[in-house]
């Protein structure tokens, strides 16, 4: 080929070049999930990994990597390669709290991840056995509560419920034992059983379990009323004078994703949040939109972890 030739031939492939090359995402998106498939935050999230469908064109397909209140999860995604093809949606309560419920975590949340954006806030609602505890007030619970000396107990399965169950029985000054379970299905199913006097459960699977004669809701956790149950008292209506712990959930990656990748899913799941149907599933579910930014996240991150480190401190509760 003469030099001429060549010289064209190499021009045309640079204008062809950037043509040709692929959107992001142009292969499979990998959404880690760190709780039970059929929980509340599985609905959510699969609420908002169908919307990514539609609103970005690509394939996007959920693991459920469940264990040690998010950090198997986490694990996964902080060793992750930092290309944007894995994700992890994760609530505040794992990415702020664990560092302090668990020993030696092999990631940091603050140095092994890249925030994207938030996208809604959703409380915690204390449930009790409609049959076996029958009272209807957080103030008759305590009460029941206290007459057990020290005998009674509450279920947890995630960070959320551990700290709101904790502040509530710290505060009161009740003596009990709490019982650890892989998922909330799992302890909500023993309080249903009467296997535990108590369990903190999202407000999303709390109302569905009500609305089956399950259980019944005492009062959320959040800092206002939940639109799902609102005529449900918050904790603090009901008298609990304990530190506001309103988990937020946001979406992460492995540290290092490329600026315009984060650019994009922060459009998006931004853009998903302000669709009227999505901010209607949330208030149905208890849930309020809040959209943000990488750099907001960062911020709440931190706040979140300071906070933490409070209410760990007043909890008294010790690394596991």
């Amino acid at each position: 080929m003469k030099p001429l030739a060549i010289f064209a031939w190499l021009a045309a492939l640079l204008v062809v070049a950037p043509v040709a090359r692929a959107e992001y995402p142009e292969r499979p998106v990998k959404v880690v999930l760190g709780l039970a498939a059929g929980g509340g935050a599985d609905v959510l999230t699969r609420w908002y990994v169908e919307k990514l469908r539609q609103v970005s064109g690509g394939t996007y397909v959920i693991e459920n990597k469940v264990g040690a209140s998010g950090n198997i999860a986490a694990d996964a995604v902080a060793k992750a390669k930092p290309d944007g093809y894995t994700l992890m949606f994760s609530a505040s309560a794992s990415m702020g709290g664990n560092r302090f419920i668990y020993k030696n975590l092999p990631f940091d949340t603050v140095k092994d991840f890249d925030p994207i954006t938030t996208f809604c806030q959703l409380g915690f609602a204390l449930l009790v056995n409609p049959e076996k505890t029958p009272v209807n007030s957080v103030a008759e619970l305590t009460a029941l509560l206290k007459q057990k000396n020290g005998k009674a107990t509450y279920g947890w399965a995630v960070t959320s419920a551990l700290a709101a169950s904790v502040l509530y029985t710290s505060v009161e000054d009740i003596p009990v034992v709490p019982v650890a379970y892989k998922t909330t299905a799992a302890a909500v199913s023993d309080l249903a059983a009467g296997q535990v006097d108590f369990v903190f459960a999202d407000i999303m699977f709390a109302t569905a379990q009500q609305k089956q004669g399950r259980v019944k809701i005492l009062a959320t956790s959040a800092n206002r009323r939940a639109a799902m149950v609102p005529d449900i008292p918050t904790m603090e209506e009901a008298g609990v004078k304990a530190p506001d712990q309103t988990p937020w959930w946001a979406v992460w990656g492995p540290h290092g994703l490329p600026p315009e990748v984060i650019s994009k899913l922060a459009k998006w799941i931004n853009q998903i949040t302000e669709m009227p149907d999505t901010r209607e599933f949330l208030t149905s579910q208890g849930a309020d939109p809040l959209p943000g930014s990488p750099e907001k996240t960062k911020e709440m991150l931190q706040r979140s972890i300071a906070t933490w480190a409070k209410v760990v401190e007043l909890a008294k509760i010790e690394p596991q």
